[in-house]
C-alpha cells in the first residue's frame, strides 16, 4: 500500500528527527520579536518546530498532509500538557481569514511541492501575510548529479522493544522536472516475521543556484534575503533559509 508519511514511516522519522533543536531552533525563533505575534508553519509534520514554539509561549498553528504526522504531534503536546491548533489541510488548498506575523516551513519542506503546486501555494501564504509579516522558506538545492539506484537498498533499521522496522529505498532522477523521486519501503517485523509494509513515494524538487530567488520573484515576494545557517543541523551541516515579504 502507498503511503504518505504513514504510520511507519512516521515512526522511524519521529526516532532522529522529534524536536528542533540547536541553531536551527534558534535562527527561526529569532524571527519572533514579541509573543504577541501570530506563527503558522505549513507543512508541520511531527511537531519538530512548532512544539518548542509553543514551549516558548509563541502563538502558533501548523497543519500537514499526513494524518499519522499530526497524531504523533498531538501525543507529544498531550504528554507536555499543550493543546496544538492544528489541522489536516494541503498547502495548495489552504486557506485563512488570519492574517499572520510570521509563516514558516523549515527542513527542506518545500521543496517536497512539485513546480505545478508551487505558485498556488505561495500565493495562499501571501494572502495569509500581514503586510510587515516574513516569509520563511527552506529548500533542497542540487549541488551535484543526483545518484540513482535502481534496486532497493537498506537505508536504516530501528529497533523497538518488541518490533523492528527496516527501511528500504530506491532513487531515480528526472532532469527535466528536476524531481528526485526516492520510493521508500518499510517493514514492520516481529519475531522474524513482516507483517505489515508500507511503501512511501518521496518527491524532492531540486533547486539550482538562483532558481528559487527567481520563483519568488516572479510570484511577487520582495525583500529577499538569504541567510546561510552554519552548523543548523549539527557540526558540519548548513542550510540556507529565504525570507522575504510581499
Amino acid at each position: 500500500m502507498v503511503e504518505y508519511y504513514g504510520e511507519l514511516c512516521t515512526r522511524v522519522y519521529e526516532s532522529n528527527k522529534s524536536i528542533a533543536e540547536g541553531k536551527e531552533l534558534d535562527f527561526f525563533l529569532s524571527f519572533v520579536k514579541d509573543k504577541n505575534m501570530k506563527v503558522l508553519e505549513p507543512m508541520c509534520g511531527n511537531g519538530r518546530m512548532l512544539i518548542p514554539f509553543m514551549q516558548e509561549g509563541i502563538d502558533i498553528e501548523g497543519f500537514d498532509i499526513s494524518e499519522d504526522m499530526l497524531k504523533l504531534c498531538k501525543e507529544k503536546c498531550r504528554e507536555l500538557d499543550l493543546i496544538p491548533v492544528i489541522s489536516n489541510k494541503k498547502i495548495e488548498e489552504y486557506k485563512s481569514n488570519r492574517k499572520y506575523d510570521l509563516i514558516m516551513i523549515p527542513f527542506g519542506s518545500f521543496s517536497l511541492l512539485p513546480d505545478i503546486l508551487v505558485d498556488q501555494s505561495l500565493d495562499n501564504m501571501k494572502s495569509m501575510l500581514k503586510n510587515d509579516g516574513k516569509l520563511l522558506l527552506t529548500i533542497i538545492t542540487k549541488k551535484s548529479e543526483p545518484e540513482e539506484i535502481l534496486n532497493w537498498i537498506q537505508t536504516n533499521c530501528v529497533k523497538f522493544h518488541e518490533e523492528t522496522i527496516v527501511e528500504y529505498k530506491k532513487v531515480q532522477y528526472d532532469p527535466v522536472k528536476k524531481m528526485l523521486h526516492t520510493k521508500l519501503k518499510y517493514e514492520l517485523i516481529q519475531k522474524d516475521l513482516v507483517i505489515k509494509t508500507e511503501i512511501m513515494d518521496f518527491p524532492m524538487r531540486l533547486y539550482e543556484k538562483g532558481e528559487f530567488e527567481s520563483t519568488l520573484k516572479i510570484n511577487g515576494l520582495q525583500k529577499i534575503v538569504i541567510h546561510e545557517v552554519a552548523n543548523g543541523y549539527g557540526t558540519g551541516t548548513s542550510f540556507n533559509v529565504y525570507e522575504c515579504s510581499i
